[in-house]
Order: structure tokens, then sequence, then C-alpha cells
């Protein structure tokens, strides 16, 4: 029997409301686990992102000397692990420990601490977890995916993963290639299709391009964007801030991941906002934007509370997610203001 026309009106309406509402889901996003309460990039910070409910986990990988992707923000050892004191001696000519100069054994005799400030002299965060503590070790990609696998299984709940491939020029200096890396681990743990719970991410577009072009992923792709004065790569990112440069990002990648402040540069006199509107290019080409990175005892000047700086980004700038130390936090403002 065919249905009469106005209920097929109806149920298009519905079936559009429904879809624009799971579109318009929020995402938060553990970055390097629950690091405003635990030291970053460790197993038990990814296992309390997970109990604080975030929706993707938040990592950077990169590579020890024989091939193996271990989960670390920096290229070197020195501002998480104590690794002057396990290894006096194997630093390069400026103190530093390179992460490619050391075994998978090596790194993990190695105990990681809450990051040390740019001098080293004590904790980049007053007031986390203390300092001095060396209870964790450096995880591995692979340890990261089974833990996520584990959670899947005990709770039924999936938790994102959200991966930064970190240093691809220094990492061929050393013959190694961490994106085609991952993608051969991912595809073992079943990451294959856009569809999947997972990002991979990067502030090098060379490097997102070859893993589009080249190795034909079909994952989704994240473009970080940050100042070129941080040197970050040779991408120019002051291009990707501008339309051109976004509509040649929507080439290759799904979203771009800007720094907060190129999304809001502060307040004018009349205490109103100053928006770029590059969330609203982004949009304009079907880009997600993921801004970083949330913590509320890092503060912008236009934010009073954390509370309130989530407010700013969610209802009035209208991002998709956000990157967060506090995810507990996030979780819990979307809760009490969204459906999320």
């Amino acid at each position: 029997m065919l249905l009469p026309r106005k209920i097929i009106l109806v149920i298009l309406f519905a079936y559009s409301i429904f879809s624009q509402s799971a579109y318009a889901k929020k995402l938060i996003i553990a970055h390097r686990g629950a690091s405003g309460y635990l030291p970053e990039h460790t197993l038990e910070s990814a296992v309390l992102a997970f109990a604080m409910k975030a929706d993707f986990l938040e990592l950077d990988v990169v590579m020890s000397r024989d091939g193996h992707l271990i989960v670390m923000h920096d290229l070197t050892l020195n501002a998480t692990t104590n690794v002057d004191e396990i290894f006096p001696g194997r630093s390069g000519t400026n103190g530093k420990y390179l992460t490619m100069e050391f075994s998978l054994a090596e790194v993990k005799k190695l105990r990681v601490h809450e990051r040390s400030n740019k001098r080293g002299s004590g904790p980049a965060f007053e007031g986390r977890f203390p300092y001095e503590s060396l209870l964790f070790e450096v995880p591995t990609l692979e340890e990261i995916l089974q833990l996520v696998n584990g959670f899947k299984q005990s709770h039924g709940r999936v938790m994102g993963l959200y991966i930064e491939i970190k240093g691809a020029e220094i990492h061929r200096q050393y013959n190694l290639d961490p994106a085609k890396k991952l993608l051969a681990i991912l595809e073992r743990y079943d990451y294959r299709e856009a569809s999947d719970p997972i990002w991979i991410q990067s502030f090098d577009a060379e490097v997102l391009k070859t893993m589009r072009q080249k190795h034909k992923t079909r994952l989704k792709l994240l473009q970080l964007i940050g100042e070129n004065r941080w040197r970050l790569s040779a991408t120019d990112f002051d291009y990707l801030k501008s339309e051109a440069g976004l509509y040649e990002v929507a080439e290759y990648a799904d979203g771009i991941g800007p720094w907060m402040n190129q999304v809001v540069t502060g307040k004018n006199i009349s205490g109103d906002l100053k928006l770029t509107g590059i969330v609203t290019m982004a949009h304009h080409l079907n880009l997600k934007v993921h801004p970083y990175t949330m913590r509320a005892d890092r503060l912008p000047d236009y934010a009073e509370t954390f509370e309130d700086l989530l407010h700013i980004f969610f209802n009035l700038v209208q991002v998709d997610g956000i990157i967060t130390d506090y995810p507990d936090r996030a979780v819990k403002y979307l809760e009490k203001t969204t459906d999320h």
C-alpha cells in the first residue's frame, strides 16, 4: 500500500532532523589521555580518559630505533621521562635524547613523569600529578590498541583513536617511515574505513597527502594548523588558514585542527569576541573543526572559566569537537547543555 504524501513528508522531515542531530554531535577528544590528572601518554591516563567518557583518545606516535611506534609527544625523551638517569651520556650534542636512537627494550626501561617545563627545572603545569612520581611506563601504539579493544569487549563502549604522526622529516634521516608503519598496524587491528572510529592527524601536509594519494587510505585525516614561527614542518600554515588553503586541504583531508587562538583572537574594546572566520570557511567545505588545546589551568584572556571557554567554542563558534586535557569537565558541560 502506498503511503499518503503527507506521511512521506513527515518521515523525511524526521529523518532529516535525526541526521542533523547526529551530524551535530560534539566530540570530546582527550589530549594525550586525561593529561590534566595523570602524566600524558600513559596507559593509566588512557584508562582514566575512558572512564571519563571521552569520545576519542588523542595520542602522538614516534618511532624507536628498531622500528616500533611508541606513544610520545616529543621526538626526544627528555621532557617526560628519566632518560638522563637511566642512560647518562647517550644524549646528542644539544643534550637531547632522540627516540630514534633508542631500541624499544631501552625505552621500556624508562619511567614517565609529568611534563617538565622548558628549562627542565620543574613541572610544566603546577598543581597536576606529583612531578617527582615515576610510576608509569612509555606505552607502544599496539598496547594502546589492545587496551581500547579490551574496553570494547569488557564495557561495550568504543573510545575512538585520534593519532598524530610526528616528525616525518627527521624519521626519514633514520630510514624510518612512521606513516607507513602506522597504516600497517591499523590494518591489522581492522581500522580501514572512513566510518571507523579513528582520525589520523599531522601538521605536515605532505604526510597526509601521501597517505591519501599514495597509500590510498580511506581513514579520516585531519590537517593540524600551527603557526609558521613554530617550525613544525615545511607546511605554510598562513596559506592553510586562507580560503584557498582550506580548499586545498579539503581535497585530501576530512577536517582541520586549528590552534584555538586561530579561531578566537580575543575581545574588542566593546567586549565582543573577535572571530577569524576559519570555522565558517571550513564548514562551507564540509571540513570538521577540532581546535586544540583547552586547559582549565591555562585559560586564554577571553574566557573567565573553563566552562566559559567551552561555551564560546561549542555554542558561539560551533566547532565540531575539542581537544582537552580535562575530558571529564567537557563531558559534564555537554551533558548539562546539549543532547550529547
